[in-house]
């Protein structure tokens, strides 16, 4: 069962029909979706993961009383990259097993393009050359501006 660490607890994450249902009625999001569509509702919005993490997780935090603000505010930095990773593996775990093949399939292509662009990223902004002429615009566009004030 998928898990992740936060608030120095581990939280286990599971997903069956009434927590399903539990999350289509307070997040409007449908975890057993067979499109895959919740997919890139919850990578696309952290606050929208957290507050479906919580109705997963919901038992759990109430057990030792964590409200559900203080439990979505444990879910940053890394705990809520591992938080979110957990809510997906445990929405690929819902699926009978030739779907949750295909949708590891298509997580890790997607993961493969998200660093892919990652690294485009990193090379181009680590780029010298980029940088200089970063520079070299906003040093001509805070002139352009001087000028303007200094002419008026």
């Amino acid at each position: 069962m998928p898990s992740f660490r936060a608030g120095g607890r581990e939280w286990m994450v599971s997903i069956d029909a009434p927590k399903i249902r539990r999350v289509r009625e307070a997040c409007k999001v449908d975890l057993a979706d067979r499109q895959a569509r919740q997919f890139e509702q919850l990578t696309g919005d952290p606050l929208l993961a957290g507050e479906v993490l919580w109705e997963l997780c919901r038992s759990q935090a109430e057990a030792v009383g964590i409200t559900p603000d203080a439990f979505q505010s444990l879910l940053s930095g890394d705990d809520g990259e591992q938080a979110g990773h957990a809510l997906i593996e445990a929405i690929i775990d819902f699926f009978p097993t030739r779907q949750r093949q295909l949708l590891r399939e298509m997580l890790a292509t997607e993961n493969e393009l998200a660093d892919a662009r990652h690294q485009a990223v990193q090379a181009r902004l680590s780029d010298a050359a980029m940088k200089e002429t970063r520079k070299a615009k906003a040093v001509a566009e805070i002139n352009a501006k001087l000028d303007e004030l200094l002419m008026s």
